[in-house]
C-alpha cells in the first residue's frame, strides 16, 4: 500500500548520547530523550542514563528550557535550580551526573517531556544556523568543563532563590542553556557569550542582596 513513498526516518536512539561528544547535534539529542516518552510517564532516572557522558550539559539544558519567560515559576524553580546546581559541581569537579535517587525515581509526565522537548528543538534548530565549532581549543583545555561547571552551579543556586521579580529565573535560566549548548557544540563564542551574561546575572543578584541593606543602612 505505501510502495512508492519513501520510508519515514527513525527515531534516534537513546543510547547514542553515551557514544561521544561529537555523535550528534543538541536538537538530535533531544530528540532522543523525546523518544523515551512512550508511556504515560518517564522516571528521571532513565533520562539521565540516556544521555550518558554529556549528561550534565544536556540536562541542564532541559531543567532550564521551561524559565526562559519572565514571569517567575515560584516552587518550581528551587528544586530544579538546586538540581542543576548539583550538575554543575559534579562537572567541575570532573564526577559523572548525580542526582538523589528519590529524585531519579520520580515519574516525569510523558506530555510535559515532550512540550519541554519540542519547544527546545524550536529553539534549537533556530539557533545552530549561527552555532558551530569554533575555538576547540578552549573546550579541550582541561580547565573549560571545571569552568562552565561553577557557572552553572551559580547560575542554578541563582534559580533556587524564591524571588517573586521578574527575570529573576530568566537571567540564570539564560545563562545555564548559552553556556550549556556553547560546552556541547564546542562554541567558543556561545559560551563567552555565556559568561559575560553570568556577568550581568551576577550584577542583578548582587543588587538584589546589597541594595535593601544599604537602604536600611541609610534609614538607620
Amino acid at each position: 500500500m505505501n510502495e512508492g513513498l519513501p520510508a519515514a526516518p527513525p527515531l534516534p536512539d537513546p543510547t547514542l548520547v553515551q557514544t561521544g561528544r561529537h555523535c550528534c547535534r543538541l536538537s538530535e539529542q533531544l530528540e532522543a530523550i523525546r523518544a523515551l516518552a512512550n508511556a504515560e510517564t518517564v522516571p528521571l532516572g532513565e533520562v539521565v542514563k540516556a544521555l550518558g557522558t554529556r549528561g550534565h550539559t544536556v540536562l541542564a539544558v532541559l531543567l532550564a528550557l521551561p524559565f526562559l519567560q519572565p514571569v517567575p515559576l515560584v516552587g518550581l524553580s528551587t528544586p530544579v535550580g538546586a538540581a542543576i546546581a548539583i550538575l554543575g559541581v559534579l562537572m567541575a569537579l570532573g564526577l559523572p551526573p548525580w542526582l538523589p535517587q528519590a529524585w531519579l525515581r520520580r515519574p516525569i509526565s510523558a506530555r510535559q517531556v515532550v512540550r519541554v522537548v519540542q519547544f527546545g528543538q524550536a529553539l534549537i534548530r533556530k539557533l545552530e544556523r549561527f552555532i558551530r565549532p569554533r575555538g576547540e581549543w578552549f573546550h579541550r583545555h582541561p580547565w573549560a568543563h571545571g569552568i562552565a561547571g561553577i557557572i552553572l552551579a551559580v547560575s542554578g543556586t541563582q534559580l533556587a532563590l524564591p524571588l517573586p521579580i521578574v527575570f529573576t529565573n530568566t537571567l540564570p535560566a539564560l545563562v545555564i542553556v548559552t553556556t550549556a549548548v556553547g560546552m556541547l557544540e564546542e562554541d567558543a563564542i556561545l559560551s563567552a557569550v555565556g559568561a559575560l551574561l553570568f556577568l550581568a546575572a551576577a550584577v542583578v543578584f548582587s543588587a538584589i542582596v546589597l541594595l535593601p541593606l544599604i537602604g536600611l543602612r541609610i534609614l538607620l
